[in-house]
């Protein structure tokens, strides 16, 4: 039987946003298109409003917000809007896909030049616009006003966003460490500590550096402090992060997870848009993950090694778990 799935993270509202003439029916451009999403009987999806540190950021975050609410949710046959106190019905017994928002790199709350201020009042607009936020990830690849990422490996956090995770706690926003350097994700959890901020902590698509060592991979260390704070740490399908000649390798890191993190794992398969393919025309994915319709085979697989539980948690009843204490 296919198991319902949680999926969180992709950028289906980056690629609607940022090429012309998109649709979300493109099969052939993005790995989560509407009929791969039904395939893969996907029950909630996360879609992240990306957008790069540059000029324009916050317009084109709140661009995405507005597709979300005009035209994906406007899919009544297709999409419904996440309903918190309805997560059970919505995703073991329902037939549309739920949708959350969240944001990939807090550029997209307000421009490095503008007053902190203004990240506040565009991330309340963005809710009014798209409803509740699961998560906010600082950083993309690079640094910005809030902190270092993933490429920036020395730099930490900073005094913007000590002030951001002030504002975030109690607000039922979780953090995502998926982007941070190790630097910075240290530093937030030890300002969250020391200031005894309520925020949850999730990676929402990473996976393990103990089985491929790739630094957006996550260390032991915040593997462990992600499943203390009672986390979810999303595996990701990209093959630079999984492995980039072993497609096999992903079943790899759902094993170290299924080890290590147990009651947090979950998927993040972080499907982008495909139209500028990797030299030689070369897809960003393994053929065996290159879609959402993929997620039942995966799951096939690993019920000859794991019991039905750790398969229904790694398909939904983690982030489920996970989304009842973020909204009680």
């Amino acid at each position: 039987m296919n198991l319902p799935i949680v999926d969180l993270h992709c950028d289906l509202t980056g690629y609607l946003a940022w090429v012309p003439g998109a649709t979300a029916m493109d099969v052939d451009r993005i790995g989560c298109a509407i009929p791969h999403l039904q395939a893969g009987r996907v029950r909630l999806q996360t879609m992240a409003f990306f957008t790069p540190t540059e000029p324009g950021s916050a317009a084109f975050t709140l661009k995405q917000a507005r597709l979300f609410r005009e035209n994906l949710l406007q899919n009544q046959e297709v999409f419904a809007p996440i309903r918190p106190q309805e997560l059970e019905e919505q995703v073991v017994h329902g037939e549309r896909v739920a949708l959350v928002a969240a944001i990939e790199n807090a550029s997209g709350l307000c421009e490095e030049d503008e007053p902190l201020e203004q990240a506040f009042l565009r991330l309340e607009e963005i809710i009014r616009l798209a409803g509740p936020l699961l998560y906010i990830g600082f950083t993309h690849a690079d640094e910005n006003r809030f902190a270092g990422g993933n490429f920036t490996p020395g730099i930490g956090l900073k005094p913007d966003g000590e002030e951001l995770l002030r504002y975030m706690s109690g607000r039922k926003i979780a953090l995502d460490l998926a982007h941070t350097s190790d630097a910075a994700a240290l530093d937030m959890l030890r300002f969250i500590d020391q200031n005894r901020l309520d925020i949850p902590v999730i990676a929402s698509h990473s996976n393990f550096r103990a089985v491929y060592g790739n630094a957006r991979n996550l260390p032991l260390e915040l593997v462990q402090e992600v499943v203390r704070r009672q986390g979810l740490i999303g595996i990701n399908f990209l093959k630079k992060f999984v492995h980039p000649h072993r497609p096999q390798v992903l079943l790899e890191h759902i094993c170290y997870g299924l080890e290590h993190a147990p009651q947090a794992l979950s998927f993040g398969a972080d499907f982008f848009q495909e139209s500028g393919l990797l030299a030689g025309g070369e897809s960003y994915f393994h053929e065996e993950h290159r879609n959402a319709c993929r997620y039942q085979s995966i799951l096939k697989e690993l019920r000859q090694q794991f019991s039905r539980e750790e398969i229904d948690n790694l398909s939904h009843q983690n982030a489920l778990r996970f989304m009842r204490r973020l909204w009680p």
